[in-house]
């Protein structure tokens, strides 16, 4: 029993690691420095700055993020209504026009409409995905299949932001969201051959 606890301390010990060295320490520094006066004293006066320069932004980039909430709420409904794959490939198409007219805004207004029609379907999409990936596998497997295909899918969210720099430097910023907006054709596509199963009953065992 003290082996398994001695194993269980050694695999979790560089997660905690990575945690206090790449999130913790940064956080703490960033929250005592935000505090702190150029002589060292203590201040608010940083928050007014920043506040100053980005309240606009913040404000944009708030209306933005609330159009999740509908795109959620849409696609609830939707995957008991329609089924898991035609509303997560529908989600997954408006998700790649809403990244080229994203990529095309001129404008404050555009960029903020498609910005929210990105939202909007994006984080839909990830909602019915979350609908479809438990179905895929037998209970027995159930959360070991749903973890492995998200811990994949963290590896996207580590590339996806490291492709930024490179295709600036090939074109502007509708390349980057065309070459996003491709990907989620592509996962429209192939969402036609996850099985559906809606009001079926789930396997309990691997048969």
């Amino acid at each position: 029993m003290q082996d398994r606890g001695r194993l269980g301390v050694l695999l979790v010990a560089p997660a905690l690691a990575a945690v206090l060295v790449l999130f913790v320490y940064p956080l703490g520094y960033s929250l005592v420095t935000a505090f702190q006066a150029k002589g060292g004293g203590f201040t608010f006066g940083n928050f007014a700055k920043a506040f100053e320069f980005y309240s606009v932004d913040i404000g944009f980039t708030l209306v933005i993020t609330l159009a999740q909430l509908p795109g959620y709420a849409v696609a609830a409904v939707l995957v008991e209504v329609w089924g898991r794959r035609p509303t997560l490939s529908l989600f997954l198409l408006g998700s790649a026009g809403s990244a080229v007219a994203f990529g095309m805004a001129d404008s404050t207004a555009a960029m903020v409409a498609g910005g929210m029609a990105l939202s909007f379907f994006n984080l839909g999409a990830w909602g019915a995905l979350y609908a479809v990936t438990p179905e895929i596998y037998p209970t027995l497997l159930r959360a070991t299949g749903a973890g492995w295909a998200a811990g994949f899918g963290r590896i996207a969210s580590i590339l996806a932001p490291l492709s930024v720099p490179p295709l600036l430097k090939l074109g502007d910023n509708l390349l980057v969201f065309a070459v996003f907006a491709a990907f989620f054709l592509l996962a429209a596509v192939f969402t036609w051959g996850l099985p559906e199963r809606r009001g079926e009953p789930l396997e309990a065992g691997l048969g």
